[in-house]
């Protein structure tokens, strides 16, 4: 089984920085939705997903009114989607969402409340899915910034909170997205878990910012699996794509 995990960036242009700053800005400091919508390539994002052959992908950073879109593209590639709600953004109140797309039969989706606060950084959603066969649950979870300590640790409370009783069933669980933070940062927190993304850095890819911030940030958290492989791949996004092969 391969799993994955983007941030697609709204759908944007993080290979310019130009297209980058404009982005973001577009999201998140003006109020008219066109001024994104006509940025975006949601073909680019699910071109990427596609070519990582993954069976289960967690998508994070979709805007409200990309829904449909997203998921008519990704069910022409035989993928069902579902979405988790995240924060709104400050000015124009669109939600930001993150999503987990599966091809596997079987699969049955869940969201919650989950913490999050209004404007950049607040945290982009929580979604996640059960597979009867496997007895295997997925989880997607975009964190919020990393310096919002207060809200940061009630989402981490959160995840342990609905994870706990899952660990304790000895059932499999895949916990993936981005999580604002490094592995070495987050270790502690997923002591139970084993690394399938490998510290591989996944942001940014941008020109300029590259030079800047180059992290491990989004990670894949695996149990009741070995780990066969993993890598990543660019896309449009100022994210790569990271994989991982579970056996």
């Amino acid at each position: 089984m391969r799993v994955a995990v983007y941030n697609q960036m709204f759908g944007l242009n993080g290979k310019s920085l130009f297209g980058n700053v404009i982005g973001h800005w577009a999201v998140h400091y003006q109020e008219n939705p066109l001024k994104v919508s006509s940025r975006q390539d949601l073909g680019a994002t699910v071109d990427t997903i596609v070519s990582s052959d993954a069976d289960i992908v967690g998508i994070n950073e979709i805007l409200e009114g990309q829904e449909e879109e997203l998921k008519r593209l990704l069910s022409d590639k035989s993928y069902n989607c579902f979405f988790g709600m995240g924060h709104r953004t400050k000015y124009s109140n669109l939600c930001v969402q993150n999503a987990i797309a599966s091809r596997m039969k079987g699969e049955r989706f869940y969201c919650s409340e989950f913490p999050v606060e209004k404007g950049i950084g607040g945290g982009g959603g929580f979604v996640s899915s059960f597979n009867d066969d496997l007895n295997l649950t997925a989880v997607n979870v975009h964190m919020a910034h990393s310096k919002r300590d207060r809200l940061y640790e009630s989402q981490m409370e959160y995840l342990h909170d609905y994870l706990g009783p899952i660990i304790n069933s000895g059932d499999p669980i895949i916990l993936m997205g981005d999580f604002n933070k490094s592995y070495d940062e987050l270790k502690e927190e997923f002591r139970n878990f084993e690394l399938a993304s490998f510290c591989l850095k996944s942001c940014s890819t941008t020109p300029v910012l590259k030079w800047f911030v180059n992290k491990d940030v989004d990670h894949i958290f695996v149990r009741g699996f070995e780990v066969d492989g993993c890598g990543v791949i660019e896309g449009r996004s100022d994210h790569r794509l990271v994989w991982g092969d579970l056996g």
